[in-house]
Order: C-alpha cells, then sequence, then structure tokens
C-alpha cells in the first residue's frame, strides 16, 4: 500500500508543475499533513440488536483500518451503515479507507455522507479537499479548503493545498496571498517558504522567488526543492555555474533525483565538460527510463567528443524508445 501522505506530500516529498518555459518546480507538502488522523474515531454505544451488530462492525473496521487493511475496512463500514445509516462517524472513517485505497471518488461520496449530518465539520471538509485534491480536481479542491479556513483559520495543511490548487487552476495572486499566510503561520518552515517561491516564480516575480527559496535553504541546508528550484531559476537566468552548483547541491541531498540529473546534464554540455554530462544524464535514464530524450542527450555529448560510435548507439537507443511512447 502507498504510502498516501507520501504520495501527497513533494509538498511533502512532492508536486511537480510544468511550467510554460518547460522548466520544472517541484512543490512540498507540509509535514502537518501527514499526522491527520485517518480513523481515531470510536462507535458509539447501542443498545438494540441491529445497532449493537453495526456498532461491533464499525469497530472491527477501525481495526482493520489501524492495520492498513483497508479493503477488509471498507467491507465492515459498508455493512456498519447499512445496519445503522445515522452513524456519521462509520463515513468518515468510510471515506478515509476510501482515499487510503486511491479510490477517490468513493472517498468524496462518504465524506460528503457525513457532510451532509455535520455541514461544518472541519476536519472532514479538510479530508474531502485532500481527496478532490488527490484526484485532480483542483477547483473543487480550491472551494473546498476556502470552507475549511473559513470554519478553522489555523489549519495550516488546508493552507498549503489551497495555494497549490490555486496555482494548478492559475489564480497565482489568490496562491501568493494564501501561501503568504501560511508562511506567517510557521516563518522558520522551510517547505512553506519554497512553496511561496514557486507561486512568485509562476508569476514571474523571479526575485521575490529566489528570495523564497534561500529563505528554505537557510533554514534548511538539505532541502531539495529549494535547492532544486534555485538552479533552476539560475539556469533560467542563464547563469550556468550557479545552476551547475545548485544542481550539484540538490543530487548530494537525493542523488536519484531524475530531473536534477537531467539539468546538470543539459548545464555540462553548456560548459562543454562531456563527460560529467554523460554521467548525469547516464544517472537521470537510471533513475527514470521513461525520458527517452535522454538517449539522445548523451548521443549528442559523445558526438561532442568526437565518439560517433557511441553516439551512433545511443541515437539508435532513442529511436528505438520514441517508437515505443
Amino acid at each position: 500500500m502507498k504510502n498516501k501522505m507520501t504520495l501527497r506530500i513533494a509538498i511533502i516529498a512532492g508536486l511537480i508543475i510544468t511550467m510554460q518555459s518547460n522548466f520544472v518546480r517541484c512543490f512540498g507538502k507540509d509535514k502537518s499533513d501527514a499526522t491527520t488522523a485517518r480513523q481515531q474515531n470510536t462507535g458509539r454505544d447501542a443498545s438494540s440488536g441491529p445497532l449493537d451488530i453495526a456498532n461491533e462492525q464499525y469497530k472491527q473496521g477501525l481495526n482493520y483500518a489501524k492495520y492498513g487493511l483497508y479493503e477488509q475496512a471498507i467491507e465492515m463500514y459498508t455493512k456498519s451503515i447499512a445496519k445503522n445509516p445515522d452513524n456519521p462517524d462509520a463515513y468518515k472513517n468510510l471515506g478515509a479507507a476510501y482515499a487510503q485505497s486511491e479510490k477517490y471518488d468513493e472517498a468524496i461520496g462518504a465524506f460528503q455522507k457525513f457532510l451532509e449530518r455535520i455541514p461544518e465539520h472541519s476536519e472532514v471538509l479538510y479530508q474531502l479537499g485532500s481527496a478532490y485534491f488527490d484526484k485532480g480536481d483542483f477547483k473543487s479542491a480550491s472551494e473546498t479548503f476556502e470552507k475549511t479556513i473559513k470554519i478553522k483559520p489555523d489549519n495550516r495543511p488546508a493552507y498549503s493545498l489551497l495555494g497549490i490548487a490555486y496555482t494548478k487552476t492559475g489564480k497565482y495572486d489568490e496562491a501568493v496571498r494564501v501561501l503568504q499566510k501560511r508562511v506567517e503561520l510557521d516563518p522558520n518552515f522551510a517547505i512553506v517558504h519554497s512553496n511561496l517561491g514557486i507561486a512568485y516564480s509562476m508569476k514571474g516575480m523571479e526575485k521575490e522567488a529566489l528570495e523564497e527559496y534561500r529563505k528554505a535553504v537557510e533554514i534548511d541546508p538539505g532541502h531539495e526543492n529549494g535547492l532544486y528550484n534555485i538552479g533552476i531559476l539560475y539556469e533560467k537566468m542563464g547563469n550556468v555555474d550557479e545552476a551547475v552548483k545548485y544542481f550539484n547541491k540538490t543530487v548530494e541531498v537525493n542523488s536519484s533525483n531524475s530531473d536534477a540529473q537531467y539539468r546538470l546534464g543539459k548545464n555540462y554540455i553548456k560548459k562543454k565538460q562531456y563527460d560529467e554530462a554523460i554521467n548525469a544524464f547516464q544517472i537521470a535514464v537510471m533513475s527514470n527510463p521513461r525520458n527517452v530524450e535522454i538517449y539522445r542527450e548523451i548521443g549528442d555529448a559523445y558526438n561532442a567528443k568526437g565518439m560517433a560510435t557511441e553516439a551512433k548507439g545511443y541515437f539508435a537507443l532513442y529511436e528505438k524508445q520514441s517508437k515505443k511512447k
């Protein structure tokens, strides 16, 4: 079972946004996202037979979810709801189990059933927004996170995901406003500065973006997204030496960062350091073999070194892999 929080975090190991300039910047997720409770409610006592059975099935669902057995949990919650459709906690935990199983439509439906009974519940609104977010419905996610924050103005993860959702729908001014608020809530949290930097960059405010990335790296010198995004900015500015410096720092933190290795290779080509470029490209393609463009880049580097035979082999590999796409 994939860890849902890791998948969704970037934020907080990362969401990747492709810019119009074809540069890639990575959002990160708040670590506080990972602390969202998925199954912490207890069942309610019931005196009649059917309600007793429903309560026991609900408790069984909680136990299954506790150990990551979400399919079994879903089955128990569903049976419990069939016998007692008035237990809102069953809908909440059913939604959480569906979300953990990446069944987002079903999760959304379960959370909505809960909210029909308790409309202004900030935790479930947040989980509903997260399900929309993970599904890729960023408009609905934005609307739901807005409601969440209105009810609970200090919900930090909601600010982060709302800011990212705004960028996904092109609302960059709103993204900056929300992510600035997120920074105010936690000024010493590296990832929130990095995310604000991305929003600034998407607005074309490169100076402000660089300042936020630098703040992120000052707080956490090993902050991968901040280092990578600084490299992207320097590459865009044409400062090859600084771009190489920060892409190298990125891969020192995570050598399997394919995007950083790829961009490092391209900048080494600009510096005519072909051996270093080939090494970076080869690491990049091992980490992400689906990026077939890397084979062509390696061929170009071998050509530049005067090694036509090696270049021909990589160009042939590029042609072969391209046809498979």
